[in-house]
C-alpha cells in the first residue's frame, strides 16, 4: 500500500510524515492519530533526505496490513470463542468470565506479536520517492457553518 504524505518534522535521521486518515487506519495502528482524528503520523527513516514541507510517497508493506488485521481481530476473536466454548461446560457466568479473559489475553498476544512483527523486513513503512506535484491533492478550504 502506497500513500502520499507531508513531512511535518525531522528527528535526527527520521522524518515524521502526516497522511489523511483512511478507513484502513482503524485496523492497522501503525501510525499515531493526530488530536483532531483526521490525520495520521508515522516516524520513518529519512532515506531520501527530504525537508519539512516536502511530500513523499511512503510504502507500507501489504504483508503488514493483512498481518495487522489478523493480529488485531482474529486472535482475540478466536480466544473469545474458545472462552465461550469452554464456559458452556460450566455456567453462563463462567462463559462471560472466560470470554473477557480470552479477549484480554488476545489483546496481550496481539501487542507482543506486533512488537515482533514490526522488526521484520517489509513490515515497516519506507519512503520510496518524492511525490510529484500532480500527486499532491489539497482539499478545498472548508468555511465554518453559520448558524
Amino acid at each position: 500500500m502506497q500513500e502520499i504524505g507531508e513531512v511535518v518534522k525531522l528527528k535526527k535521521n527520521n522524518a515524521v510524515v502526516r497522511f489523511d486518515r483512511k478507513s484502513a487506519c482503524d485496523s492497522c495502528h501503525m501510525c499515531a492519530v493526530t488530536k483532531d482524528g483526521m490525520k495520521v503520523e508515522t516516524v520513518i527513516p529519512n532515506s531520501l533526505n527530504v525537508n519539512v514541507g516536502d511530500f513523499v510517497a511512503v510504502e507500507m508493506g501489504d504483508k503488514f496490513v493483512l498481518t495487522a488485521a489478523v493480529i488485531v481481530y482474529i486472535i482475540p476473536l478466536l480466544l473469545v470463542g474458545a472462552g465461550i466454548g469452554i464456559g458452556i461446560l460450566f455456567s453462563e457466568t463462567m462463559q462471560i468470565i472466560l470470554a473477557v479473559a480470552g479477549l484480554l489475553l488476545g489483546f496481550g498476544i496481539a501487542i507482543l506479536l506486533d512488537k515482533v512483527v514490526r522488526k521484520k523486513k517489509g513490515f515497516s513503512a519506507q519512503m520510496v520517492r518524492v511525490a510529484a506535484a500532480s500527486e499532491i491533492v489539497k482539499k478545498p478550504l472548508e468555511l465554518p457553518k453559520i448558524k
